[in-house]
Parts: structure tokens; sequence; C-alpha cells
């Protein structure tokens, strides 16, 4: 068909046609759909004249994002990741898809714009940027109007505006595929709200949302990052450009809480900065100060400008949340642990153990909890300030009460069920919780010894921090027994700088209480933490004020029996060899009368070692052995490896080296099975010694190395000596080396 048919037929002149044939004339959109119905070529020349009439008149390079604020600190890591996601997509045919996630206020759109902004030249079609205010204050953008602004932007004519969402949305990938664009969609409330804005082949597009976007992921895949709060350097480096070095240098523990208390969340500590730029005579220390308090942290960060307004920014959230999820956050906001596990919030929440999980893992995809250690979550300090306010408005006092109570309950059940898998019934019924009733402590039948030292390790400092802080009128001697089930643990790990505080504030609150029970076992508990400090004479002191206590309050043989044991170590350090003997010997007369084997293990392996001190071999071996015995008895790897640890010294001393190495070798496998760091340490000087008489110096120096490894891990002074020791043996070998020679 020629020029003049098609003309013929469609009512308009050949040279009209030929004009625009050749650009001298605009595609006009009637004319083309009318040359397309006569061509027959069912909008395929409408398409082509769509493209053509956008290059021949498109606008400048859209670059449409807004400025990046001046404080930018750290997030190279994140940077990073970005530029090699970039490079692996940067070819034709190839999408990349961009999610930045985090909580609020974590700087998630700053990191878009930073990287944006250096990137955006790789893109022939420019940028284009849209805060879709999907969880923020106000009415979120509507997908369509964001479309037609696109559209606009990359110069399509009124003609492109017509029509569906999805056929402008075809439009628009059409016009990107031509000159591919990188496309911020910023705070996305879900795929839902930007599937039409999503580019095709060879354009990017970076999302920033609060809210996991699980569907997004699924149906692009991409580049997924989880923004978490900066650093603490990196918050005080963002706090010292806002305020200058010196001010900070001046009180740099205030800025230090200061920037904590801020959650590290940059937004914040930027907003309490300018309260302090604001009032010229403002302090840090008086803003920190003020930030510890849950009224003072959410009046700072009140404003009229709902992007500051901490109300505001959280309400979105918190709102959109099922009201079983509204009511967890809200306790987990009062609840005197600042770490959850989905255990302990079935406790706080009375939910069964299932339900409480998935109730976390909804409060984490909205970003309003932070993982933390060992499958543990956390709330910051803004968050935390934000739902125990929400509980005070909303929850009776009478069930904040009995979310404590259960809470406290649950830790101090699981509690004395891990110290009984560490130390099998070592308190006897003296510390044993009342029925749980209503709580499901975790009871470690399954994991064991391992289970238990893993979970003391994880929550003795929360368990410290509920004792100090709870607020259950029902709390009583909760506050001084939670912390002191911790014995065991703190024997085993010598976890000293933990362990001196859990006794100290517990004898505290057991003087609060006039409670003669507790104060009794707080002052065993600090006696014997100050006796493995080298703080003997204040041991002393303090177990003798505990057994006099406990003689007069007439607590059970074992009890007492600790306390007497406890004392006798003290008195060894001290060098009052009888006046530990007699100790020893009443801690034994105690355990035998209730034929503990527990306890016997441990007096008769130190009986053993004043028996052969005192000359006396065959009541020293009879002792050892005996240790041994009752340690066999008892399901506990710390107690067989105490008396294996015990025999083998013995052995050492009587110079049968041989088979004090034996048990030695046999109590460091223990040791090191039961992650009992310090006893590890010990029994590998033992094995040095031994193998140093056998003849065998490497092997020596290599055990000796180990110990001095493990000791200054644990900060012990007496890494020196073991150094000193290395040392004598690397010159004892040198010499021998020499004469060889």
């Amino acid at each position: 068909m020629t020029l003049e048919d098609v003309a013929a037929k469609a009512n308009y002149s050949p040279s009209y046609l030929s004009k625009m044939m050749h650009g001298r004339r605009r595609l006009l959109p009637a004319v083309v759909s009318k040359i397309d119905k006569v061509l027959d070529a069912d909008g395929e020349l409408e398409r082509i004249a769509l493209f053509q009439d956008a290059d021949r008149v498109a606008p400048p390079r859209p670059r449409q994002l807004p400025p990046a604020a001046a404080e930018f600190v750290g997030r190279e890591d994140y940077l990073r990741q970005l530029d090699d996601a970039l490079i692996a997509h940067d070819q034709p045919g190839v999408a990349l898809t961009v999610v930045i996630e985090g909580g609020f206020w974590v700087g998630k759109t700053e990191l878009a714009l930073r990287w944006t902004a250096r990137v955006e030249r790789r893109f022939d079609g420019g940028c284009l940027y849209a805060d879709m205010r999907g969880l923020a204050p106000g009415v979120p953008a509507d997908p369509g109007e964001v479309l037609d602004a696109f559209l606009r932007a990359l110069g399509a004519g009124s003609e492109a505006l017509r029509g569906t969402l999805a056929d402008r949305a075809a439009r628009y990938r059409s016009l990107l595929a031509q000159r591919p664009a990188l496309v911020v969609l910023d705070n996305v409330a879900g795929y839902e709200q930007i599937q039409h804005l999503l580019p095709g082949a060879g354009s990017a597009v970076v999302i920033t949302s609060r809210e996991h976007q699980s569907t997004l992921l699924l149906r692009s895949g991409g580049l997924h990052l989880e923004l978490a709060p900066l650093s603490p350097d990196e918050a005080l480096t963002l706090l010292r450009r806002r305020l200058g070095d010196a001010r900070v240098n001046a009180d740099q523990a205030a800025a230090e809480a200061m920037v904590r208390r801020c959650g590290r969340l940059p937004a914040a500590v930027l907003i309490a900065a300018e309260h302090i730029r604001e009032r010229r005579h403002g302090s840090l220390s008086e803003l920190a100060d003020r930030l510890a308090t849950t009224e003072g942290r959410l009046n700072l960060f009140s404003s009229s400008d709902p992007t500051t307004n901490i109300h505001s920014v959280l309400d979105v959230s918190y709102l959109a949340l099922p009201p079983q999820e509204r009511r967890v956050f809200r306790l987990l906001g009062v609840s005197p642990a600042h770490l959850a596990s989905a255990e302990s919030t079935a406790a706080l929440t009375g939910l069964n153990v299932a339900a409480a999980r998935d109730t976390l893992g909804v409060l984490r995809h909205a970003h309003l909890l932070d993982n933390a250690q060992a499958g543990r979550m956390r709330m910051n300090h803004l968050l935390r300030a934000y739902a125990s306010q929400r509980a005070i408005d909303e929850e009776p006092p009478s069930e904040v009460e009995r979310a404590h109570d259960r809470v406290l309950r649950w830790y101090i059940a699981t509690a004395w069920n891990a110290s009984n898998a560490l130390a099998p019934h070592w308190s006897g019924p003296a510390l044993a919780p009342e029925d749980g009733g209503d709580i499901e402590p975790l009871k470690f039948t399954d994991s064991g010894y391992d289970g238990a030292v893993a979970w003391c390790e994880d929550e003795v400092q929360t368990a410290i921090d509920i004792a100090r802080h709870v607020r259950s009128r029902a709390a009583g001697d909760a506050v001084w027994l939670l912390p002191t089930l911790f014995l065991p643990y703190f024997y085993l790990t010598k976890n000293w700088g933990t362990w001196l505080t859990a006794a100290t504030e517990s004898l505290a609150a057991a003087r609060r209480l006039d409670s003669q029970r507790g104060i009794a076992w707080c002052l065993h508990s600090l006696g014997w933490a100050q006796h493995e400090l080298g703080r003997t004479d204040e041991a002393v002191t303090n177990l003798r004020e505990a057994l006099r206590l406990r003689t007069e309050l007439g607590h059970t043989d074992r009890e007492r029996g600790w306390t007497a044991f406890s004392l006798g170590a003290a008195y060894l350090a001290q060098a009052l060899h009888q006046e530990a003997q007699d100790c020893f010997a009443m801690a034994d007369t105690l355990f035998a009368a209730q034929t503990f084997d527990f306890g016997l293990a441990f007096t008769r392996a130190v009986l053993a070692r004043l028996h052969h001190a005192s000359g006396d071999t065959a009541s020293a071996t009879r002792a050892a052995m005996q240790a041994l015995n009752h340690a066999q008895k008892v399901p506990s790897p710390p107690v067989l490896s105490l008396a294996h640890h015990h025999y083998g010294l013995l052995l050492l001393q009587q110079r049968q080296h041989r088979i004090a190495l034996t048990h030695l070798d046999t109590a460091l496998k223990l040791r090191r099975a039961g992650r009992e760091r310090w006893g590890e340490a010990e029994t590998l000087i033992a094995r040095a010694e031994t193998l140093a008489a056998l003849g065998e110096p490497e092997r020596a120096r290599d055990s000796y190395r180990e110990a001095a490894t493990i000791l200054e891990t644990l900060h012990d002074p007496r890494a020196l000596d073991i150094h000193l020791r290395i040392a004598t043996l690397n010159a004892r070998l040198r010499d021998s080396d020499d004469l060889v020679v």
C-alpha cells in the first residue's frame, strides 16, 4: 500500500502524512490511531509513535532526589553491599531491586539517598523519587498519582496518562526500557502499593520500609538490607559532628549515656543534639539524665512536626498491629526483663509458648523488636518508653502487676531448674520455689548440663536486672533469691564480676526486707565470691556471720555444710590450717548426715590434700578415693572432674606420675566439656607439672601455654607466673639442645 493509498483511506493529504513521517509535523495521537487502523497494525504504530514522540520532546533527564542530610556517618558495609549488587546486575536484561528495612529513625531514607545520589549518573533515564508515606503520619501516597507523576517526568504526553493503572504502568515500563532509570520508593507499606511502580529490566529500584516486605522480596528477589542502629562509636561521631569534639570530650560518659538512651538512632541523636544547641547552657549530663526516664524520653521527642514526634511516628506501626500483638508489645514495655524469649514472653503475657513465639515474630517483622543474643529480642530505649506509656494508658495496673509476678516466678523456677542441672540437689529444698501454677519454666530435661550453662550465660544479667527493678508487691524474697540461685553457675564459670554484683545487691535487698534467711544466704554468696577474688579477710568475716546466722535460724545440714566448707577454704587461704581442717570436717559431718554425695565429693577431695600435707599418706589416699566414689554417684561433670583433679594432684605429690597424668587427663576432658574455664586452667597447670616430672618438657610447655591463655582471658594475675614457668622450660630446652650439639 502506497502513501497515497493510506492518505486516501485515512482522509488526509499525502503531503501532510509525509511531513509527519519525516519529523516536520508532530505525531498527533488521533492521526496515528487512524493510520494504525488503516494498516491493521493492532496498536503497534501507536506504541512506536509514543516512543518517538517522547524522544522528540523529552524533558531534561529527571533528577528527583531530595537533598540528603549533611551529617551521615558509618554505614560503610551497607554501601559496599549496594555497590556490589549494582556491579553484579549492571548488564543488559537484568534488573536490580534493593529493599532497605529497619525501624523508625534508623536512617533508611538517608542511606538510600546517599547511595543513589552517587550512582544515579549511571542511568540514562535519570532518577525518580516518591515518598509513598506507607507508614508515616498522614494519608499514604496514591500509586496512580505517583505513576502519573513519573510518566510526566519521563516526558510522556497527555495520551500516556489515559487508561487503566495497568495500561499506564505498561507505558511507564516501556519508557524505562528505552531509558533505564533509578527509581527510589521511600517508606513503602507493601507490595500492593508499589507493584505498578516497579521498573522492568535495565532499571533499578531502591525501596525503603519500616516493615518486612516478604511478598515483595518473594516476587522480585534482589538485595535485602536490614538496617541496624549505629554502633556506639558511630553514634558518638554523629554527636561530635553536630556539637563539636570539645563539648563531647568534656563529658564523654554523659555523651555515651545519651546516645545509648537515644537507641543509637541517627535521627534521635540529631534531635537530642539540637535540644542542646538550642539551649546554649544545656549540658550533656542534663540531657542524659532527662533521657533516663520514660517520661523524659517521650517529652524530648514530642514535637508539632509529625516526622520528629515519636508518638506520631510510632502510632502508625502500633495501631496497625492486631490486638494480641498490641497487648504483648505493651507488656514487653513494662516487663522487668529487657530481653525477651518466647518462653519468658509466654510467662509475662499468659500465652502459650507457640503463640508467644508467633507474636514476637510479628513484632520483629514490624521492626518493633530487635534481635539480641541467643534468639532473644529486645526493644531499644525509645521503643520501650513508648510501649511503657501505652501500657500505662491501656493496661489495668492489676494486669501489669500480674505480668511482673508471672515473669518473676518464671525466672525463679527456671533458674532453680538450671542450678540443679549444674549441681544436682546442691541446696536441697531450701531455695525451692513454690509451685509454678500458671507458668511453664524450662526444665533442661533434654539439654541437661550444657543447656543449663547456656541458659545461665544468656540470662544471668537479665535475672539481676529483674531483681533490681521488679515492681510487683508480691516480689518479696524473690529480689534476693533470684540472683542467689545462680551460685552453681558462678562457681563453675568464675564469672566473678557478675557474681560480686549479684551477691552485693542481693544482700542489700535482703537487709531492706529484714529477711534473716536471705541475709544468711547472701552473706554466704558474697563471702564465697570474695574468697575467689582473693579478698580473704572480708570473706572470712562474711562467712563466719553467715554460719552464725544459719546456726541460729536452724538452717538445714546442707546449708550449714556449704558455708562451713566455704569458710574452710577461706581459712586455708589465710594459712590457718587447723581452723580450715575443723571447718572441712564440720562440713563433711553435716553432708554425711544427709548422705549428700555431691557435698562429700568436695569435702573428701580437700581433706585428702590436708591429710597429705600433714604427712598422713594413707588417710589422704583413702579420702581421695572416697571423693571419686562419691562423685561417680552424682550426674554432674564438674563434681567428677573435681575428684579426678584432686586425686591427680595427690598422686603427683606422691610421685606416681603416670597414673596422676591419667586422672588429670580425665579431669581436663570433663572440665572442657563442662565449660569450666578456670578449672581447665588449674588442671592444665597440674598436668604440665606432671609432664615436666616425666621428662616431657615440650608437652609440659604446651600445657602451660594453654593454661596461660585461659588465665589471661579470665584476667587472672597468675598468668604471669605461668609465663615464668614457660620461660624456665624454654631455657632448659635450649640448654638441652646445646648439649646435643
